[in-house]
């Protein structure tokens, strides 16, 4: 059974991405052993990041920061700019090298601590994806078309709660 989830349901690589031709170390995982160093640095500013501009993350994630998308693609990527994998950690293709998108993944991950994996799947979509467009702060003109409706109803919302009551609030939508 696990060889056959590991050849159909490509996000389980996830779970032990060395075995899917990655190069690990502290929770970091890079195609090119290159650019580990790199890697590494951009995962520690977005974790202090979140944690800054939120809450901490209870572990940094695990991340697959893949030089190709042949990669992200091997590990379930489709065409996005940038995935969580359900609970257990995030993959980045390699233009999405930056901290705004890094932060955005991780903001996901830290939706399923603070609500559960199934919470954060309840959510609303403009709380779902735009928290983590509008806490990220990308630069506008790489906010995508369909995010900045998503973005602007959760910086409504926010604003009208408070930043430190977004979790018990969001617990009830």
């Amino acid at each position: 059974m696990p060889a056959i989830a590991w050849a159909t349901f490509k996000p389980v690589r996830i779970l032990a991405p060395a075995l899917n031709g990655v190069t690990c170390a502290d929770r970091v995982c890079v195609e090119d052993p290159s650019r580990l160093t790199e890697a590494l640095a951009l995962q520690r500013a977005a974790v202090a990041e979140v944690g800054r501009k939120l809450v901490p993350l209870k572990d940094a994630p695990v991340t697959v920061f893949c030089s190709t998308r042949r990669c992200y693609h091997s590990f379930g990527g489709g065409m996005e700019r940038g995935a969580a994998l359900f609970n257990w950690g995030a993959i980045l293709p390699p233009e999405s090298w930056v901290p705004y998108i890094v932060e955005h993944e991780y903001i996901h991950m830290l939706q399923a601590q603070q609500l559960g994996l199934l919470g954060r799947q309840q959510t609303p979509a403009w709380f779902k994806e735009g928290m983590p467009f509008f806490v990220s702060e990308p630069p506008a003109h790489e906010l995508p078309e369909y995010a900045r409706p998503l973005a602007s109803r959760y910086q409504a919302w926010e604003q009208r709660i408070g930043r430190e009551n977004v979790w018990d609030a969001a617990a009830g939508l």
